[in-house]
């Protein structure tokens, strides 16, 4: 789903071609809503993103984003920023010869995120946060993709240091149904907390990314966030993303 600038019309067209019933949204459904509770609250999350391209192989990343309830009980604010950077998938000879920076096969992420908090109307402690990612693809039959992300948050909060290990499976698809190309796609992840020596939380996605011009793309989705420690409990969220690509 991601990519270092707007695809090509080439790449729409070609991505348009042929279809395929999505299976996987069958899936996608039985995980969101197979462990929803009437009691769950319901929270909207907007987001407003900004990439920068440095080259075939290299961008910049950055984020604001809102939640209420999404790390904890309080009100939060990311401000975050990253590099891209495409790797050269040299254990695949055949992806080589392939135009591997603008598909990228394999790419690795740092960054860091300040978060702001607000508990009750006043200030809480922020969080520090160090983030390395690295990221693959696969290319499947009938066009669709799989995306593959093993993500490491280094984080600061209140003076002491944790980290948060985080395994996300993405599959997607391009499709054109008119001039604006449209891509579903469906994303499960799964933390692990050193602050509590388990798998604290699951997080499931659906959504669709929507081409509106050249340079932006606006993006809804839905979340089922389970959390598993310190106890267990649950929430809705409604997302929006609106992107940019420059």
């Amino acid at each position: 789903m991601e990519a270092f600038g707007p695809v090509s019309v080439e790449a729409q067209a070609a991505a348009g071609r042929g279809a395929t019933s999505p299976r996987w949204a069958a899936v996608a459904g039985l995980l969101l809503f197979g462990t929803a509770r009437a009691a769950d609250p319901w929270e909207l999350w907007p987001e407003l993103d900004l990439y920068k391209a440095l080259g075939p192989a290299a961008r910049l990343y950055f984020v604001s984003a809102y939640a209420n309830g999404k790390e904890a009980d309080v009100q939060t604010l990311d401000l975050a920023g990253y590099l891209d950077v495409t790797l050269k998938p040299v254990l695949w000879p055949s992806l080589v010869e392939e135009d591997w920076q603008r598909k990228k096969y394999l790419w690795l992420r740092a960054g860091y995120d300040r978060i702001f908090k607000t508990e009750n109307g006043a200030s809480a402690h922020p969080e520090d946060r160090g983030i390395l990612s690295l990221l693959g693809r696969a290319h499947l039959p009938a066009e669709v993709l799989v995306e593959g992300r093993a993500r490491a948050d280094l984080r600061w909060i209140g003076g002491e240091y944790s980290t948060r290990y985080r395994l996300r499976l993405e599959v997607n698809r391009d499709f054109n149904p008119g001039e604006h190309q449209v891509t579903p796609w469906f994303q499960a992840e799964y933390f692990y907390d050193t602050r509590y020596d388990g798998w604290a939380r699951q997080l499931y996605q659906l959504g669709a990314e929507i081409g509106v011009t050249e340079h932006f793309k606006a993006e809804p989705y839905l979340v089922r966030q389970v959390d598993r420690l310190p106890e267990a409990k649950g929430l809705w969220a409604f997302g929006l993303v609106a992107r940019w690509y420059y």
